[in-house]
Formats: C-alpha cells, structure tokens, sequence
C-alpha cells in the first residue's frame, strides 16, 4: 500500500481513474502538463521519455492514449523521483512507466541515445533574468532556468530520439521564436504547432509544438485551443479529455 507523508495530497486526475501524490505546498503540476500530454501524437508501442517529469503527470496521462508504451520519466531531484514512482506504484503502472533520477545535461550517462519515438518536455518558461524567483526551490527550478535551460532540454531530445522520432513540448509563445532557432539547432524540424488560449479572442500565451528529428520541413499550424468558455468553464474540447464533453480532435498529421 503507498503511504502519504504529511505534507502530500492525493489528487484524482479525472483521467482513466488516475490518481498522482503532491506536495500540499511545494511544486504542484499545472494544466499546461495536461495540454502537452493530449496534444503529443502517441502511437501504440512507442518508446517514450518526458525530461524534468516532476509529479510524473504526463507519463500517467500518455499511458491511457495509447496501448504497449514504453515510458520512462526523467527528474533531477530526489525528493521528486520518489514521489513520482510512489504515483505509478499507486496506479499499478510499473510495467510500463519507470522514473529515473538523471541530470538531462548528461542524458547520455542514463539512457542509450538514439531509440526512442517520443520525447515530451514542459521546460521551465523563464530564463535567470526574467521575473521573480520563489523561495520555493522546486518552484524556482520548474518556473526559471535555474538548473536546466530550454536549449539543454532540446539537446538531450535530440540525442534521445531515432530517425524522425517526435519531440513535443509546451511554452510561452513569446519565446517561439527562441524555440525555432533551438530545434533547427538541434536537427528537431517543427512539424505542428498548436497556439493556446485561456478565452477566445485573447492572445496566446502558450504554444504547443511537436517536431520530428532530421525530417524535412512541412509545418502545420492546427487550429487555436480554447481553454475556458467561461471562468472556471473548460471548453468542450478540454472537457471531452475527462469523459465530460467531446472528444478532443485528433490533429496527428
């Protein structure tokens, strides 16, 4: 049986009866993690890594999408890593989710480089410079590019990934194009890209992105996600993520 430690919460996902453990306090994932886990094209029996998976969310989601993964979710911190494999132990997943504790600088010296189809990331969106810092140090390391940067999330991505394998992460739409000069960088073509919006008829702040190792160029711009239709109302399409509404469209190229 897991045990709760005194300062967790068992939270219920409202996604294939899944449930994940946080910190009452500390570092809670955010809906951003939820977009990127449904926006990911997942196929039946892909190899999957998420880089810097805190609570161990997406990998929990990615495995309702899709049958025969093979997910592995990788975090820096101790503290994190033990409550992520306490999740997947609750949600009787250890057969096809493992947490692994990795620095993604060096990726190379945990996971064989090369062989996997799907790689997720959902990168701090701040760098140093920008805005206020929590004191909150797990806070602080997942908001501000504290301890890993956007550019070092992209390398270990590439070095992750086969031939055309996928890249898909979230982040602020004002650093798209940041984005784009890394994955170029990187060999990561963008191939769709998705821009998020808390109401219809405001800007986007987020912008959903997946990318193809060494494939040619062909980006599809998919049309705009709605978040809310009111304050505190999701829209059909988010609803329809928890059984409440319609089903999300599939925009897999």
């Amino acid at each position: 049986m897991v045990q709760l430690k005194a300062d967790e919460t068992l939270d219920d996902l409202l996604i294939g009866d899944l449930k994940v453990i946080q910190k009452k306090n500390g570092f809670r994932f955010t809906l951003d993690s939820v977009l990127l886990a449904h926006f990911a094209h997942v196929k039946e029996g892909d190899r999957v890594v998420d880089l810097g998976t805190g609570t161990g969310i997406i990998p929990l989601i990615l495995s309702t999408r899709a049958a025969k993964l093979s997910i592995c979710g990788v975090e820096l911190h101790e503290e994190m890593v033990e409550m992520a494999e306490r999740s997947v132990k609750l949600n009787k997943a250890e057969g096809y989710i493992q947490i692994r504790k990795a620095d993604i600088k060096d990726i190379h010296k945990t996971l064989a480089g090369g062989e996997n189809t799907l790689v997720t990331a959902n990168p701090p969106y701040w760098t140093i410079k920008e805005g206020k810092h929590s004191e909150v140090y797990l806070k602080a390391t997942a908001r501000h590019e504290l301890v890993c940067t956007l550019e070092d999330f992209l390398g270990a991505a590439a070095k992750l990934l086969n031939y055309q394998g996928r890249f898909a992460m979230i982040h602020r739409t004002e650093r798209l194009v940041d984005v784009f000069e890394l994955l170029r960088k990187y060999e990561l073509e963008p191939r769709r890209i998705r821009f998020v919006h808390s109401f219809a008829g405001k800007s986007s702040r987020h912008v959903l992105i997946e990318a193809r190792r060494k494939a040619p160029a062909e980006l599809l711009v998919l049309p705009p996600l709605v978040v809310y239709r009111a304050p505190g109302e999701y829209t059909e399409e988010v609803m329809g993520w928890y059984g409440k509404g319609e089903d999300a469209h599939d925009h897999s190229d």
